[in-house]
């Protein structure tokens, strides 16, 4: 017996001690002073309708009766955006889905509503409209960002996500003399490649307009669900490689690793204990740098890379002891 109640607490002390030295691993990144994104916000009082334009141009339409709301309550509306790699990099949102797909950002928005503290959700049968500053590509979707323990961000496609998009209208066409004309059509964005298709089909001149931009430009997107929101596509890569860090400096506190990927919105970051420097799956895309931070006390070491389709096994890196100047130029050049 006295046995038994020996082990158990051995145990539980074990148990206890991995759970803490868990919790004691609080990474930082490194680049979060690089750019500051300041939350907006917008008192839309007791509003019944109401456009909102963000400082980089994202629209959100706010339609009261949307909302799980009572009439009189009084609504704020908190808006990020994010348009380029370095303002990602900042607030360190990857551009990797949770089935480790590579992504390129096109645009991420932070959207929440609130009255007082509370936050407030759409009705069950409604969805909120906006449209993101930045010109639709071919292959973007929207996906939903879910934060782990780590405060990393991992993107979910949303399948539920709708799109207002401009069909060719043949029949008006013909009326008004061979006028092109589109009408609004509200579809599932994964019907999107089926729409646009079907539109080329439809026109036989290349010089047409359909040709020379994209009519889907600036669309507006209908969404069931706030938070992190992101337009992106998925970038295939040139490889997928695994390798393992052998650093030339000892008792660090803890490392970080950047992936950059040269002429994409798109990096990948982990953040990691020193004893586990592992990295499995990795994408490769154009030029792809790795960057290595690593923080001992108050000293910060670090360097830069370039990774190829045949990195593999063990990769020597030295690090060298930098400021925050030295880090941003790691970053940028």
């Amino acid at each position: 017996m006295k046995n038994r109640i020996l082990l158990y607490i051995l145990v539980s002390i074990s148990i206890f001690s991995c759970k803490k030295d868990i919790a004691e691993f609080k990474p930082t990144n490194p680049f979060e002073n690089t750019l500051v994104i300041e939350k907006q916000f917008f008192d839309l009082d007791t509003l019944t309708n109401q456009v909102i334009t963000g400082e980089k141009g994202t629209k959100i339409y706010f339609n009261r009766e949307d909302f799980d709301i009572n009439e009189n309550d009084k609504v704020t509306l908190e808006l990020k955006e994010y348009y380029n790699r370095l303002e990602l990099i900042s607030d360190n949102l990857n551009t990797i889905t949770n089935k480790n797909e590579l992504l390129e950002s096109n645009g991420v928005i932070y959207l929440n509503l609130k009255v007082g503290d509370k936050k407030i959700n759409l009705k069950n049968d409604k969805k909120l409209k906006i449209e993101f500053a930045q010109k639709f590509r071919k292959g973007d979707r929207i996906y939903n960002g879910v934060m782990d323990s780590l405060n990393q961000i991992t993107w979910i496609d949303d399948k539920e996500t709708h799109i207002s998009f401009p069909v060719f209208d043949s029949v008006s066409t013909r009326q008004f003399g061979g006028v092109e004309t589109y009408m609004n059509k509200i579809i599932s964005i994964d019907s999107l490649d089926y729409y646009s298709q079907l539109n080329i089909d439809m026109l036989s001149d290349e010089t047409t307009e359909l040709y020379v931009i994209n009519w889907w430009d600036y669309p507006s997107i209908l969404i069931n669900d706030l938070g992190w929101i992101n337009v992106d596509k998925i970038i295939e890569p040139d490889a997928i490689i695994s390798y393992e860090l052998n650093l030339n400096q000892t008792e660090l506190d803890n490392v970080s690793t950047f992936l950059i990927y040269k002429d994409l919105n798109s990096f990948i970051s982990d953040f990691r204990q020193p004893n586990n420097l592992k990295f499995t799956e990795i994408p490769i895309k154009n030029k792809t740098s790795l960057v290595v931070i690593a923080k001992k006390r108050t000293d910060i070491y670090a360097n830069r890379i370039l990774l190829n389709k045949n990195t593999i096994g063990n990769l020597v890196i030295e690090l060298k002891k930098t400021d925050s100047t030295e880090l941003e130029r790691l970053l940028k050049k």
